[in-house]
């Protein structure tokens, strides 16, 4: 899908996990949950996601929930540093 298709349906939804995992995207694997205003990327790029937003929050003061730093700590573990990152 475009760039601007997902960042449309994501709009301002948190990350997250998404249960059963439903596709709308056709091979990519990036979820949104409109109900529960949910986006879960792809597992390869959890980690980046999880990075950036240490980041953003180490440099530039971004508020994260206990959750949000949970779930990012867990996604940086499961997706490590790369050679492109």
């Amino acid at each position: 899908p475009s760039v601007g298709e997902l960042n449309g349906d994501r709009s301002n939804f948190r990350f997250g996990m998404i249960p059963n995992e439903p596709r709308s995207y056709g091979q990519c694997d990036f979820e949104v949950d409109f109900k529960d205003r949910r986006a879960e990327p792809p597992a390869n790029r959890q980690g980046d996601i999880a990075r950036i937003y240490f980041y953003m929050r180490d440099q530039y003061g971004l508020r994260l929930s206990r959750q949000q730093t949970q779930l990012f700590e867990a996604w940086s573990r499961m997706d490590p540093v790369d050679e492109w990152e």
